[in-house]
């Protein structure tokens, strides 16, 4: 039997679906967090901030990832994002996965990140993903919303 859980609507489960998208993103098996721990450990590449470029994200939203010197240093040399870097940008990709997982479309999702929402003290989600606190918080939000907690 597959590990992925479906819904009684059909709607695959928004873990499932994070997950699916966080393999795309990141260009590995995600089966679990355990799975982006590891990741963060062995360094993703730099790639994966085209990837979310791709999705939709601007390079400013990005650059709590890594300097564009830093950045551009890093092509020039082929190397991969430091573990830090590496676990922020993990981060982020888990983020816009849950919320394209959660609103079922990319646009809606973006849409959602970029608003000042209440619940955050009048910021916006990516504004919140730079931190691991503020990040939780969004993941919490976006939880709940697909729980219908919130409209």
């Amino acid at each position: 039997m597959s590990a992925v859980e479906f819904r009684p609507s059909g709607k695959l489960h928004p873990r499932a679906a994070e997950f699916s998208l966080l393999g795309d993103l990141l260009q590995a098996p995600v089966r679990s967090d355990g799975d982006l721990a590891a990741l963060a450990e062995q360094r993703v590449s730099i790639d994966v901030l085209d990837r979310l470029g791709e999705r939709g994200l601007k390079a400013d939203e990005l650059m709590f990832i890594i300097p564009r010197r830093t950045l551009s240093h890093r092509r020039q040399h082929g190397e991969r994002l430091s573990p830090d870097e590496s676990d922020r940008a993990i981060r982020l990709a888990k983020i816009v996965a849950l919320a394209e997982a959660v609103f079922g479309n990319r646009e809606k999702a973006m849409a959602w990140l970029r608003a000042q929402q209440a619940r955050f003290a009048g910021k916006t989600a990516l504004g919140l993903a730079a931190t691991e606190h503020g990040a939780r918080l969004m993941e919490d939000a976006l939880v709940q919303i697909d729980e219908g907690y919130f409209a």
